[in-house]
């Protein structure tokens, strides 16, 4: 079975720098378990920074070390990708009560990464690690309704980080 580690901004916003506690335990726990997280383009743009004053970007240092990898453009000619990309936007605009073109195309991505590879077959299993609750429940949610609702597992950033920094102490 082929297991797909999709990470969002706000995982690698709750790690901080190289230096943190938080990001060494999630840097073990992906070398332990031969996991890279993948990340879409757009989630990669939100966590880098075109400023010549920043010179280590914690992101880009998981890509070079081999645990983060930031996924291929995402196939929107594929139907499936784009009602997920949709349906998680709809999902999160109804949970916030916003309109569905406020949310960020970041946090839909995740989903629609997700389904972009079970439905090519490139993956039997995704993992979500978000630190938005909606936007995993909405891929969770959107994703089961295409039918792939066993394959998909959303995990609480903050929930992970913390198990994995509790469970090194």
């Amino acid at each position: 079975m082929s297991r797909l580690h999709i990470a969002d901004t706000g995982l690698f916003v709750a790690m901080g720098q190289p230096s943190n506690s938080r990001y060494q335990a999630v840097r073990r726990f992906a070398r332990r378990n031969d996991v890279t997280f993948i990340l879409p383009e757009r989630v990669y743009e939100e966590l880098t920074v075109d400023d010549p004053d920043i010179e280590d970007v914690p992101v880009d240092a998981a890509i070079d070390e081999g645990w983060a990898a930031v996924a291929a453009p995402l196939e929107f000619s594929e139907p499936i990708v784009s009602r997920a990309m949709d349906g998680v936007q709809r999902y999160i605009a109804n949970a916030d009560d916003r309109p569905a073109d406020d949310v960020e195309r970041a946090d839909a991505a995740l989903a629609a990464l997700a389904a972009q590879h079970l439905s090519t077959g490139a993956a039997s299993a995704v993992y979500i690690y978000t630190t938005d609750i909606a936007a995993g429940e909405g891929a969770e949610t959107v994703l089961a309704s295409e039918g792939y609702g066993d394959s998909v597992t959303f995990v609480n950033g903050f929930r992970f980080i913390e198990d994995l920094v509790a469970g090194d102490s």
